[in-house]
This record gives structure tokens, C-alpha cells and sequence, in this order.
């Protein structure tokens, strides 16, 4: 049990009788399915947004089209298609080869990276360069 330094509680399931209280948080069984809010998307792909306007002019609509595309399968949250996700990614590094550091770090971030599939991690090492 977490505590904070007046010594009341902040966190953690605590069980009383048939009164379940989780401090804010949620019990999960192994299957809770998350929707991610097009704010929360928009703002977690900016770096990416950014990266796809410094692209030569005439792939940068091309590369916008891929990135929307990419945040609409991400907004899928668990339900997102990795094999798609992976090929959107692919593309829009191939149309905005500056976007490669952003799109590595847009997909480290905990809401995001836990969407990543083999497909997708295997695309994101070889961008990488591992």
C-alpha cells in the first residue's frame, strides 16, 4: 500500500467486506479494451505531424494521408491491425524520411507502444536501425 507523508492512502485495491475500492484506478482481468480520444492521438502524433511538414513538397501530401491514416488505426486502441499499422509506418518514413526519429518515439510512449505487435516492432527496429 502506497502512502503519502501525512500516512493516508493514495493507491491500490483495498478490500472491505463486499467494498471493492481501487484509489482511482481500474482492476483488470486481461481483457479491458481502451479507446483513445482523437485529442489524446492528435497530441501524442504531433512530433510525427511536425516531422511529415519538413517533407519535400510533393510527398507531403501523400505522407499527411499516411499519418491520418496511422492515427486512425492507433485510435483503434488493442483492436488496431498490426500488419496495417506496420505498412502505414513503412510508408510514411518512405515519404518523410525526417520522421523516422518521431515516429520511433511517438511508438515508445506507454498509450502507444502498447499497441505494437510483431509486424509493428519489427518495421520500427529495421527504421531504426537495429
Amino acid at each position: 500500500m502506497d502512502n503519502n507523508s501525512s500516512g493516508s492512502r493514495i493507491g491500490g485495491v483495498n478490500i472491505t467486506g463486499s467494498t471493492v475500492t481501487t484509489g482511482g484506478g481500474d482492476i483488470v482481468g486481461g481483457n479491458k479494451t481502451t479507446v483513445i480520444s482523437r485529442v489524446e492521438i492528435d497530441r501524442i502524433f504531433k512530433p510525427i505531424a511536425d516531422a511529415v511538414r519538413g517533407a519535400p513538397p510533393d510527398k507531403q501530401v501523400a505522407a499527411t494521408e499516411a499519418l491520418d491514416a496511422l492515427k486512425e488505426e492507433a485510435a483503434k486502441g488493442h483492436q488496431a491491425n498490426d500488419t496495417r499499422m506496420a505498412k502505414l509506418i513503412d510508408g510514411l518514413v518512405g515519404l518523410a524520411p525526417g520522421a523516422v526519429s518521431a515516429v520511433v518515439s511517438t511508438f515508445a510512449t506507454p498509450v502507444i507502444g502498447a499497441l505494437i505487435g510483431p509486424v509493428t516492432a519489427f518495421v520500427l527496429d529495421k527504421i531504426h536501425g537495429k
